[in-house]
């Protein structure tokens, strides 16, 4: 059993700049049983993920392909999954929110997460600087037109922890590994500052509660790992095109090529 877990992909951008990001790793990708893509695909998703899927699915196949919902793949369009699932499935392939995806004896908990804005301490600090400066509040709609805000992200935070949390207490015999868009922790978040908060959660309490075996994350686009509680806590970023140099592609594509053989 070989599975690719990766984030961060931006394939409209790297399209753009005349760059493949899969180069080096085509191999691999022929093997695998699945390619979970942990959010950011690509930007407009009506527009730019049916070209995105198509590619991948060209290297994998659409069935083995799950993609959870990243913050940039919700950019000019609504906050709506629906949608998301509808154009995933055209191509063949499959969104993972809030889902459960078994492989073996493995069991994999995906979402997109969101934060929460207290890292630093002070949630409505963060909620208010993020609101002015990150371009999800610029970008992403409701329902019902209006842009969406803070307190809508900080919702969806905490329905999809609770839905870890009640998956995390069901029996399972196997392993457990948790993936989600954005970080679960301040040792995988890098150097923090003002915005720092809308990119990690500080989950290691609950972590440490529920002991996943793993947990992967995108989001951050800084390849960090720790161990939180125990846990192996793993940023599998690509990243934009400028910040890849010419043959780091496969390197950062491969953290998270896990189980391979099992």
């Amino acid at each position: 059993m070989t599975i690719l877990i990766t984030a961060d992909l931006h394939l409209d951008l790297w399209v753009r700049a005349g760059r493949d990001p899969f180069t080096g790793v085509l191999p691999v990708l022929r093997d695998l049983d699945a390619l979970i893509i942990a959010g950011d695909l690509a930007n407009n998703p009506k527009r730019n993920w049916p070209r995105a899927l198509s590619r991948i699915t060209r290297l994998v196949s659409p069935a083995r392909i799950w993609v959870i919902p990243g913050n940039h793949d919700y950019y000019g369009a609504m906050l709506d999954d629906n949608v998301l699932a509808r154009i995933a499935v055209e191509t063949g392939a499959n969104l993972a929110q809030k889902q459960v995806l078994t492989f073996g004896n493995y069991r994999l908990l995906c979402c997109t997460l969101w934060t929460d804005f207290a890292l630093t301490g002070d949630p409505e600090a963060a909620m208010a600087r993020a609101g002015m400066v990150m371009p999800d509040y610029g970008r992403i709609r409701r329902l019902d037109g209006d842009l969406i805000t803070p307190e809508d992200t900080v919702a969806i935070h905490r329905d999809h922890l609770e839905w870890l949390t009640r998956e995390m207490a069901k029996p399972w015999p196997g392993q457990t590994v948790i993936v989600t868009h954005h970080a679960p922790g301040t040792a995988v978040s890098g150097p923090i500052s003002g915005i720092s908060p809308a990119f990690a959660s500080d989950l290691d309490g609950w972590i440490e509660a529920h002991r996943p075996d793993y947990w992967f994350f995108g989001h951050t686009h800084r390849p960090l790992s720790a161990r939180i509680r125990g846990a192996p806590v793993i940023n599998v970023s690509v990243g934009y095109p400028d910040e890849v140099p010419e043959g780091g592609e496969a390197e950062l594509l491969l953290r998270g090529l896990i189980f391979p053989g099992a």
